[in-house]
């Protein structure tokens, strides 16, 4: 058994894809809506017996390893790494000089981060954690996010060089600005981790006067800020539990809602939401508070957040804090912030808001221009439900019929946004599903007695070297299919007739090699045909005959399937 099974036997599956989706029971398997693609069915199940977590709408997914790289955008070895370490199997093989590299960036940021954490409550810096405890905070709070200081520039790479790390290494880790000197030092360091929790960046925060008040990390292998959502590790079980995410800006609205007990609040570290941000949470939940700062950069960052939204099946709101604060200020000032959230106000509440703003809404040259940026946001918009349920809302809220709101979108010229889909693979074809029944109910035999033909006839046959090998070998595991969507391909079949009784589960099997036979037989039939000398009607009569009574024989229809169907999996 290779390394790789082995740790892959040893992961619980159920256990693995409960921390990205929240499952829910369905028979001996799981059942999820698929986190590598918005849709409103659930068609992600996982089976224990399998130890599979497959899409059966996007056919993304597997084992624990396709798993984690999927939904991690990790390569194999990186997964492999972590699972080794959750199954507690010491590692020996070789690995590539980049994957040695990357598992040394994680270690750098965690020594860093823990050595942050660990000067701020030193005697000599003091000074800072009042400073640090002055903004509102509690050491509890300190603790759970672990917020820190950089109080010696040099310290942190002799740290890092003692522990055997090669000081290019350390170099390109961006956290230091030359041989030794710490590019934060001076400054209240925040630790950003990504879904998993690995530390991957910093922001540091000048501690009284200075520029720039805030420094990050740069963008690196395991740092992108467009994909990245500060304190997701710490929400996302808040986040599931409660139904829905709050966005902020930055780590102090993140940290100070969370001290307030607004636990499924996430901050990001750009100008606005992005739809990897939207993918990430999309796991989570579907519903999204905008809470972003009411200044005009926040304003702006809030209409960009919902447009990056659109078409992501998000229910989003917008949470207005009054007189210009952030969630920071609000809260530390007595705020309640769950008051706000039970007035947000929904994306055409938001833009009437906005607009009032901005245009005369008295007069309807005003009144006119505000509902045609509404219209333009609506024209975006792909699911005809939502449409109608948007122009809906602006028709009650600007006293205006819908009629004429109808009539004005469709006589925007402007083109639409091409619309960007996953594109849905039909189910599994006829040879795996074939291959899944052998495999399943040990049906070899049935299946040898009952086709007569050869691969030679059976290109026709989607995926018949799938069900040719699983025959030959008896054994999936050795036939050097894709294991997994086999695996799938049985989920598939298992479900299909779990109420079934062995004799209808014979029957249907049956019918399906029937229709293995059609498709082989209107092979046959065309390549006969076409090597028949049609000037000669004896030869063309005899043929035919000859066809006539095997198809006879197979106890299926002598006419062939039409070519343009046989073609068409």
């Amino acid at each position: 058994m290779s390394i790789s099974k082995d740790i892959e036997n040893r992961i619980n599956i159920v256990e693995l894809v409960s921390k990205y989706v929240p499952l829910k029971k369905a028979g001996a398997n799981f059942k999820a809506c698929c986190p590598f693609h918005n849709e409103k069915t659930p068609s992600f199940i996982v089976s224990p017996a399998k130890n599979l977590a497959y899409c059966f709408s996007c056919h993304k997914g597997g084992g624990p390893l396709n798993f984690l790289m999927e939904i991690e955008k990790i390569e194999f070895r990186e997964a492999l790494q972590i699972l080794a370490k959750e199954a507690g199997v010491e590692l020996k093989t070789d690995f590539t000089r980049d994957s040695e590299r990357r598992s040394d960036v994680y270690e750098i940021y965690k020594i860093a981060a823990e050595t942050y954490h660990a000067e701020l409550f030193l005697p000599e810096n003091r000074e800072k954690l009042e400073y640090v405890r002055s903004r509102g905070l509690t050491d509890e709070t300190v603790a759970k996010f672990k917020i820190g200081y950089s109080g010696n520039p040099r310290e942190l790479f002799a740290k890092l060089k003692s522990r055997g790390i090669p000081e290019q290494d350390v170099l390109d880790s961006g956290i230091f600005v030359g041989p030794g000197r710490d590019k934060f030092y001076g400054r209240i360091i925040f630790p950003i981790a990504n879904y998993s929790g690995n530390v991957v960046a910093f922001t540091g925060r000048i501690v009284w006067a200075g520029e720039p008040k805030y420094l990050n990390s740069p963008a690196s292998k395991i740092f992108d800020k467009s994909s990245i959502l500060y304190g997701l590790h710490l929400a996302k079980g808040e986040i599931g539990k409660r139904g829905s995410a709050i966005v902020v800006e930055g780590q102090m609205d993140t940290v100070s809602l969370h001290q307030a007990g607004v636990t499924n609040a996430v901050g990001i570290s750009g100008t606005a939401l992005t739809k990897e941000h939207a993918g990430y949470l999309k796991r989570l939940t579907n519903r999204i508070f905008l809470c972003l700062d009411s200044d005009d950069a926040g304003t702006k960052a809030t209409f960009a957040s919902v447009e990056a939204l659109a078409n992501e099946d998000f229910e989003v709101r917008i949470i207005r804090i009054p007189n210009g604060k952030d969630p920071d200020e609000f809260v530390k000032n007595g705020g309640d912030f769950n008051e706000l959230q039970r007035h947000s106000l929904s994306v055409v509440e938001f833009f009437i808001a906005e607009g009032g703003r901005r245009y005369d809404l008295t007069g309807a040259p005003g009144k006119t221009s505000m509902i045609r940026d509404l219209l333009r946001f609506i024209r975006g918009l792909s699911d005809r439900i939502e449409v109608d349920m948007r122009l809906r809302e602006v028709s009650r809220a600007m006293d205006v019929s819908l009629e004429t709101l109808y009539a004005e979108l469709r006589g925007i010229r402007e083109k639409r946004p091409v619309e960007t889909r996953i594109e849905k693979k039909e189910g599994f074809e006829l040879g795996e599903i074939l291959a899944a029944y052998c495999a399943l109910y040990g049906f070899y035999d049935l299946y040898s007695q009952n086709f007569p033909y050869t691969s030679a006839h059976c290109r026709d046959i989607p995926s018949f070297s799938v069900l040719e090998r699983v025959v030959a070998t008896k054994n999936p595991e050795e036939a050097g299919i894709d294991p997994n969507r086999h695996k799938a391909a049985e989920i598939a079949v298992e479900t299909q007739n779990s109420e079934s009784t062995p004799e209808s589960i014979k029957i249907k099997f049956l019918e399906l090699i029937k229709e293995a036979k059609r498709r082989a037989y209107s092979t046959e039939y065309y390549d006969t045909m076409e090597n028949v000398d049609q000037n000669d009607s004896l030869a063309s009569f005899q043929a035919t005959m000859r066809l006539q009574e095997k198809a006879r024989k197979l106890g299926i229809p002598h006419q062939p399937i039409p070519k343009h169907l046989l073609k068409t999996p």
